[in-house]
């Protein structure tokens, strides 16, 4: 049986990564919930998301699941 590569989807985090959304990083550790505070995108910047506190994920993210997301 002839082994198959999928391409990753990968989405901008601003733009996808709604309030209440679980945040992971690339090895699967959990990083924070999204509490809705956003940085606009620029043209130097992919824009931001807080997840509480001083945390925050920008940049390209794959969904990890419903409601969860993983930073790529």
């Amino acid at each position: 049986m002839p082994k198959l590569a999928w391409a990753k989807q990968l989405f901008n985090a601003y733009n996808h990564i709604k309030k209440g959304e679980k945040v992971y990083d690339k090895h699967g550790t959990f990083l924070g919930v999204a509490d809705g505070g956003y940085a606009r995108c620029t043209a130097t910047s992919p824009g931001c998301v807080f997840l509480g506190g001083k945390k925050s994920v920008s940049g390209n993210v794959e969904r990890y699941g419903e409601g969860k997301w993983k930073v790529a």
